[in-house]
């Protein structure tokens, strides 16, 4: 099961590698920037959850496969661009669909993570606290991003993104510690939760209400 869980976090480091170089290559930051942008986007969340929950020093820097695979994927994408650069300025608007996509299910892989982190360190017992851990994991890292980025963070903005992560971490909960469901069929369910909820907000230009 460990290793299970080890993957799926690999996964969602991937995705949201993928999706923080994107949005650094759109701001035209060099390929240290990108470096940067990207692993903060993939590793931001998961610091500040273990932070909170006092497993010092946070896994990146205990588990070398995280910072490793944050950093390739990134490398990678950024080869890819700089390779592709013509189709890449050609059809950013594609691009932003595919990275809304990948971030989309990094979002609903680090969710799962960050409640599993709060019932692992024994927390189960505090609701309101496990739920915090999966959302602040899941959009702990894009509000770093945007911040370096000098954007208004997305879940403050538009597509119910922080709501899509928190209504997945409370059904992730209830699954898992109120009603012992196998953790494979409760992280199935959650993260395609998180990313149904996320490309329909998408599809559909679901916003939470402002007041002008």
């Amino acid at each position: 099961m460990e290793k299970l869980l080890l993957a799926l976090e690999l996964m969602g480091i991937a995705a949201f590698s993928v999706s923080g170089a994107l949005a650094a290559m759109e701001k035209h930051l060099d390929v240290f920037g990108v470096l940067v942008c990207s692993v903060t986007t993939a590793l931001g969340g998961g610091i500040i959850r273990d932070v909170l929950v006092g497993n010092l020093p946070p896994v990146m820097f205990k588990e070398y496969s995280y910072l490793i695979t944050a950093a390739a994927v990134s490398v990678v994408t950024f080869i890819v661009a700089r390779i592709l650069k013509k189709k890449f300025s050609d059809n950013m608007s594609a691009i932003d669909r595919v990275n809304n996509v990948v971030d989309a299910m990094g979002l609903g892989l680090f969710t799962v993570m960050g409640v599993n982190t709060g019932v692992k360190f024994g927390y189960a017992d505090n609701a309101f606290f496990v739920v915090f851990l999966g959302l602040v994991t899941g959009i702990g890292g894009g509000v770093l991003r945007d911040s370096m980025l000098s954007v208004v963070p997305l879940i403050f903005s538009k597509r119910v993104y922080a709501v899509a992560s928190l209504l997945g971490a409370i059904a992730y909960y209830v699954m898992y510690v109120v009603l012992a469901l196998p953790i494979i069929l409760c992280v199935v369910i959650t993260v395609l939760l998180i990313f149904t909820l996320r490309i329909l907000a998408s599809v559909f230009r679901w916003d939470l209400p402002k007041a002008f």
